[in-house]
């Protein structure tokens, strides 16, 4: 799911052809589910598995950590609204 996509190469889990697109990448934090929609990655057109870069990995990193406190079980984002807006820490310290 995440790594640095290389032109033409094949899927790292079965072979197939890559593609720019969008995704929707689910991530599980201790206390809660977070999905990111909208991400731009490579994803394989036979299995789906999308791949993002290490600089989009980064900027949802931030974003996960920023999230560490906010009380939910279950978050929905837009990687594109998330793109528009700063991350700013939450919660104690921040």
């Amino acid at each position: 799911m995440i790594g640095e996509s290389e032109k033409n190469s094949p899927c790292p889990v079965c072979g197939g052809r890559m593609r720019p697109g969008l995704a929707t990448v689910p991530f599980f934090l201790t206390n809660a589910v977070v999905l990111v929609k909208e991400v731009p990655a490579e994803i394989c057109i036979s299995c789906h598995e999308p791949y993002m870069t290490g600089k989009i990995t980064d900027r949802i990193v931030s974003l996960l950590r920023s999230l560490r406190f906010v009380a939910a079980e279950i978050l929905i984002l837009s990687y594109a609204a998330v793109e528009l807006a700063p991350v700013v820490p939450v919660g104690p310290g921040a």
